[in-house]
């Protein structure tokens, strides 16, 4: 029986990041480049290598209304090198693609030479521009599969069909632009989120049948190897053997859905416990989702050829890693903004794509005061924020690019260490005779400005104190800051409290040495 421990995921749609690869010159991420800028001047197209080399390439969005093959070749050169990447860390026992990602799993694993690859993503793209029509699309539920299919059923548009199914409560639907339409507002009606996605076409719905026989014929010509690597196709639900008609799968893969859940489940059982994403297109949020309980890790990008490995994930506990400043990130060619929408996608399970600088974090993302409260924590541990993200200003801000703009200025302000006090162990409290619970309604009578008479521990902080969801996310950095909580903070719990002495007792359930 094969043992199945680490698998290597090449992402499809939302796999392209500008900039990707910038502040890599290593020999194999260069070779990966300069071969999809030579099979793309065989097709009479520009290069793609200076879309994941140049932090100021256009965006996915752009691409997606500009150059849609550049974009589809540009998410197969970025996987493929991601690969390369990873493998400098670790070595996968199975490879599989999410979505276009097949056509990069199977060039990986020898199915296809690196420039045949290229050359099937090509011919993919010539077809779709060629015979698909240009008012389709997909849109992203938060439904199971099977409640999606609801949806698509009651629209009644044979060219309408679920896509994707991602995770237990992620499903895509694709189609004709007004059918995807009738979809999102039936979903808003049953106060279910829907978010378009940045795809140029109806990717996995029976609208594409014509472009895929035109890609069919167009690859007849191109050979398949044996099988170097193994393989698991989210397409065809299973592992695919050497005499698998390689092609014709990929060909079918245009019209057929992609069940990447029943992938990742499937994988598990075989006994995987470690999931790599090879790029960053959320793929590991959507893992989590699926399999809490797996290890999943995502390339480490940009560091050069000479860059140390990063350690694997041990069994036994270690200590948090230091937050990456902000200058750091820029350094290596990674913005705010794409740190700040690569974490939300991995923390919320969403694709990439779908976390765009400009979205509304409420209004068009559903995440509501709450979670956003919980992001913002995970956000200041990401970047060493500290104290400088607990003044309201932060819990404020409706999009992604406003939080990074607003993060950028404050780190360019002053270092946060310097300004950032020590914060006070919960033991140190108790051993002092200052119960928790007093401790609390100090800091708070302190901030708000209250009488500390006022902040009893039965007195519900919303009914009785006023202090509405916003404000709770507030003073809950200051409560992480004090009682040096750090992530144990930012599960959810710790905004939910209604009251302090609810407050109280979870910090000290979590702190032991308190009790």
């Amino acid at each position: 029986m094969m043992v199945v421990e680490t698998v290597f995921l090449l992402p499809g749609q939302g796999g392209y990041t500008p900039g990707l690869f910038a502040g890599d010159d290593s020999p194999e991420v260069r070779e990966v480049l300069d071969t999809a800028d030579r099979i793309a001047a065989e097709f009479g197209r520009g290069g793609v290598s200076h879309l994941l080399t140049r932090t100021d390439a256009p965006s996915a969005a752009d691409l997606v209304r500009s150059d849609s093959f550049a974009l589809q070749l540009a998410v197969f050169t970025a996987a493929v090198g991601s690969f390369r990447i990873a493998l400098r860390q670790d070595t996968p026992d199975v490879v599989a693609g999410h979505s276009m990602g097949e056509i990069a799993a199977l060039t990986v694993a020898g199915a296809f030479s690196p420039a045949d690859g290229a050359r099937l993503v090509c011919h993919r793209s010539e077809a779709l521009l060629a015979h698909c029509p240009s008012d389709g699309g997909m849109v992203a539920l938060e439904l199971p599969a099977a409640r999606a299919a609801h949806l698509v059923g009651a629209v009644a548009d044979r060219r309408l069909a679920v896509a994707v199914s991602n995770a237990p409560r992620q499903t895509v639907v694709a189609g004709p632009d007004e059918a995807v339409g009738v979809v999102a507002r039936l979903a808003a009606a049953m106060g279910v989120q829907a978010t378009r996605l940045n795809a140029p076409f109806p990717f996995h719905s029976p609208g594409l049948a014509v472009a895929a026989e035109a890609f069919g014929e167009a690859i007849t010509g191109i050979r398949q190897h044996p099988l170097r690597a193994t393989v698991y196709s989210p397409v065809a639900g299973g592992y695919l053997k050497d005499d698998t008609d390689l092609k014709a799968l990929l060909v079918r893969q245009l019209t057929t859905p992609v069940g990447f859940m029943a992938a990742v489940r499937e994988l598990h059982a075989d006994g995987a416990q470690r999931f790599v994403e090879c790029g960053r297109a959320g793929l590991s949020g959507l893992v989590r989702r699926s399999v809490p309980e797996v290890d999943t890790t995502r390339t480490a990008q940009a560091r050069g050829a000479d860059a140390a490995p990063a350690p694997v994930a041990e069994a036994t506990p270690t200590p948090a890693p230091a937050p990456a400043p902000v200058a750091a990130s820029v350094a290596s060619g990674v913005s705010v903004l794409d740190e700040l929408r690569e974490l939300y996608a991995s923390v919320l399970g969403y694709p990439v794509e779908v976390i765009t600088g400009d979205a509304d974090l409420e209004a068009d993302l559903g995440i509501d005061s709450l979670k956003r409260a919980e992001m913002l924590g995970k956000v200041s541990a990401h970047f060493g924020l500290g104290e400088s993200a607990v003044d309201g200003r932060f819990v404020a801000q409706p999009t992604l690019a406003d939080l990074a703009a607003l993060i950028a200025q404050v780190r360019g302000a002053a270092p946060v260490a310097e300004a950032t006090p020590a914060p006070v162990p919960v033991a140190a409290s108790v051993a002092s005779g200052v119960s928790v619970l007093d401790e609390l309604r100090e800091l708070y009578a302190s901030v708000l400005g209250y009488p500390v008479e006022v902040i009893t521990g039965d007195a519900d902080l919303e009914a009785d104190l006023g202090i509405d969801s916003l404000k709770r996310a507030e003073m809950l950095g200051k409560v992480s800051a004090h009682f040096g909580l750090g992530e144990s903070a930012v599960d959810g719990r710790f905004v939910a409290q209604p009251t302090l002495a609810d407050l109280a007792d979870l910090i000290t359930a979590v702190q032991p040495s308190a009790r």
